[in-house]
């Protein structure tokens, strides 16, 4: 990463290649997500990205450093540390306004006495979990307080009955982009499809297979294999299993 830091009075400042990189802050009291572009505040939870080309691979890839602002630096972390962190503001969040924190949802179904699993969705690309435990509610059990703000709200905050599985198939034209490499996904060849929400609508972002990287992966995540030619279905199976 190129960007620098500086404080000024009791807010950091970070400096970005605005050609290369970008970045944004959550603030922990409002979960409301603001772009960097002068001082971040102290207590802000961090993602910065940065465009990096890979020369061995021949391939742009996105580079993520999340972090926290505190006592005037800021502290680089990996994503599931600063999870913890969301957990704990959010159950803050939850215990001052009585309902969940903007673009977060119940990622599993609640359960009685255990911590409550749930999703903070910064982008289509970004998403945090959280586990509420009870210290994190001042001792309140977290299936009670949550299904009563569910109760009292009009629309579904819920993620464990949506669509989480890849989708693979033959491209019905030559008309969508690969999200990796922004170049067109020739008809009749197979494409990738990660899922993703918009608005609450199932959509798909599609990939050529040379795009995917395919570890990541895992075989009963992907739907539409059985409806491959058996080589291409083969050679897909090769690819999972590596």
């Amino acid at each position: 990463m190129n960007y620098f830091l500086y404080t000024i009075d009791s807010n950091m400042k970070i400096d970005l290649d605005s050609e290369n990189e970008w970045g944004h802050f959550i603030d922990p009291d409002s979960f409301q997500i603001v772009e960097i572009t002068d001082e971040v505040p102290q207590g802000s939870f961090v993602v910065i990205k940065e465009r990096e080309y890979i020369e061995d691979i021949d391939r742009t890839v996105i580079q993520t450093t999340y972090g926290i602002i505190e006592s005037n630096k800021f502290q680089p972390m990996n994503k599931r540390e600063l999870s913890k962190f969301m957990s704990i503001a959010c159950g803050i969040y939850i215990l001052n306004f009585d309902k969940l924190p903007p673009k977060v949802m119940i990622e599993k179904q609640l359960k009685l006495d255990k911590p409550a699993q749930l999703a903070f969705i910064m982008s289509n690309r970004d998403t945090f979990h959280l586990k509420l435990e009870k210290s994190a509610l001042e001792g309140g059990n977290p299936i009670e307080i949550i299904n009563s703000i569910m109760e009292n709200q009009d629309f579904t905050s819920t993620m464990y009955d949506r669509e989480e599985r890849w989708k693979i198939e033959y491209a019905k034209s030559s008309r969508s982009k690969c999200r990796t490499c922004d170049s067109n996904i020739e008809k009749g060849t197979v494409r990738l499809g990660e899922p993703h929400y918009y608005e609450n609508h199932l959509n798909y972002r599609w990939h050529h297979e040379d795009c995917v990287f395919f570890q990541r992966l895992e075989k009963e995540n992907i739907k539409g294999l059985d409806n491959l030619e058996d080589d291409d279905r083969k050679r897909i199976e090769e690819k999972l299993d590596v």
